[in-house]
């Protein structure tokens, strides 16, 4: 049974606190009284509380003095002391560490800090002991505050965080953080992201220092740079259009005479059609000198946004398109369930499927990270086109070796979707054009975020008996062509920024 959290309440006013001392027991917090600091002390070197709330009315010791005494005291450093006062300027108070509360108390107020701080206090006594891990949920547990307590309690490790589909890492030597890492982004701009998450889980592993480190500032500084850079951030983005929208260099602008470093970097980003997003990737300057080089060169109209590019926001087919489609592929048959089928996705490296499920709106990855990823074997992720048709994303290996394997696992498909034109995914890609008779389509430039960089269609696809696409605009243009050319007809008009060329598509 988990041990009763201890309350200490230090108040020469008896009747202040007696209303809060019956709300503290109903919730089994064991309440103990203090009537002045030097009463307050003893019981606090004796019985350890968890929290103590200390008035600045209390005689003997003013609640200064009591702070410092607890710090220098090993036994007592940990525990946490939030200053009472009548008083409205709360401001007084700023260089106590966990505040102050003013009275008369407001009860939800008090009992949600005393709860806050007693995990805390949970957390950081955990960390102290041997514990291989901690792990637990960002809604409970602040990312700042957790950073503070393994900042407090010297630790060394990794803390994995994730949030969603994203996955992030900060490694700590000393309490201190070394590096981070979310998504390709590492170090400072890494870390400045990461400790803005507020939902999502963590888990810190000790272990051995990282050989090479990133970061080079103190825990304390790093969470007041965050909280700036996150309310700038804010202000920034409420300036520019989505962080999903595509961009590119306006065709008749003018070139920028001797840019700034950060605008040269994201003109050259640039040099194909990109989001917002991708660009704060692919720079290696911080966010918000990126993001106010993007607004900059917006309001100049040296660059523009992309036409049409809001294509991918909306449903990936609509209704008519469905139903023709699953009536299709269901052959006459008729069902009121779920329809899933494939779409095969030829790349040879882990790259082309994390930025699959990154850029592409609404998949759902089969796990936060996916099997397939490491083994290039599996279902990356799902698209649940509607409430009748599921699309599963699916890799199999490229090499020669593995063509036993392609027939029967992507058995079922409707195309291929090529990621990469190495000689494996265009060996595989060839393989399902010409063998299985399916729709290739190849993602280029910003639909393939660079990794496929030819605007014509590949010499061993040309002639597939389906056709074979090239898309160029984003990643859900070019998984809709996919999906429209397993109809057998040529898709819509697409933006002009999309490159197609269907040969034998009828």
């Amino acid at each position: 049974m988990a041990q009763a959290r201890k309350i200490l309440l230090a108040d020469p006013d008896v009747n202040a606190v007696r209303p809060l001392t019956r709300a503290l027991r109903q919730r089994g917090y064991h309440v103990q009284y203090a009537p002045d600091g030097s009463r307050a002390l003893e019981v606090a070197v004796l019985r350890h509380p968890d929290v103590i709330l200390f008035d600045e009315n209390c005689r003997l010791i003013e609640a200064r003095s009591f702070v410092q005494i607890l710090l220098t005291n090993p036994r007592t450093d940990d525990i946490p002391v939030v200053v009472t006062t009548s008083s409205r300027e709360l401001d007084r108070f700023r260089t106590f560490r966990h505040g102050a509360l003013q009275k008369p108390f407001n009860l939800d107020e008090v009992l949600s800090r005393i709860d806050h701080l007693c995990r805390r206090v949970e957390a950081a006594r955990e960390l102290k002991g041997d514990a291989r891990e901690i792990e637990g949920g960002l809604s409970q547990l602040p990312l700042p505050d957790l950073l503070q307590i393994l900042s407090l309690n010297r630790r060394t490790g990794r803390l994995m965080l994730t949030n969603g589909p994203e996955k992030g890492e900060i490694q700590l030597s000393s309490g201190q953080p070394v590096n981070a890492r979310v998504g390709e982004v590492e170090g400072e701009k890494a870390l400045f992201r990461l400790v803005t998450w507020k939902e999502g889980t963590f888990a810190f592993t000790p272990g051995p220092a990282p050989l090479r480190a990133l970061v080079d500032r103190a825990m304390g500084d790093v969470l007041l740079e965050a909280m700036r850079q996150s309310d700038e951030r804010e202000r920034l983005l409420a300036g520019l259009p989505p962080i999903g929208q595509l961009v590119q260099r306006a065709p008749h602008a003018d070139d920028v005479v001797e840019p700034h470093p950060v605008t040269a970097e994201v003109l050259k980003c640039l040099r194909v059609p990109r989001r917002i997003a991708e660009v704060l990737d692919l720079a290696d300057s911080p966010d918000l000198e990126v993001l106010a080089a993007i607004g900059a060169l917006l309001g100049r109209g040296i660059i523009e946004r992309v036409a049409g590019a809001e294509l991918s926001e909306g449903p990936l087919l609509g209704a008519a398109e469905v139903h023709a489609l699953r009536g299709r592929l269901m052959r006459g048959r008729s069902s009121r369930a779920t329809l899933v089928t494939k779409v095969v996705v030829c790349g040879s490296g882990s790259r082309a499927g994390r930025w699959l499920l990154k850029a592409l709106p609404g998949v759902a990855p089969v796990a936060a990270e996916p099997q397939a990823l490491r083994s290039s074997f599996g279902t990356l992720g799902r698209l649940e086109v509607s409430d009748v048709l599921r699309v599963d994303l699916v890799v199999v290996p490229t090499a020669e070796a593995a063509r036993p394997l392609w027939r029967p696992f992507v058995s079922g498909a409707v195309g291929a979707l090529v990621l990469e034109d190495g000689e494996g995914p265009l060996r595989l890609a060839r393989y399902c054009a010409f063998e299985l008779r399916l729709p290739v389509v190849i993602a280029a430039r910003a639909a393939s975020h660079g990794m496929v960089a030819t605007d014509l269609v590949p010499l061993p696809l040309r002639g597939a008996p389906l056709g074979a696409a090239v898309v160029a605009s984003d990643i859900a243009t070019a998984v809709r062509t996919v999906l429209l050319a397993a109809l057998q007809a040529p898709p819509p008009e697409v933006p002009e920024t999309v490159v197609s060329r269907f040969l034998g598509l009828a």
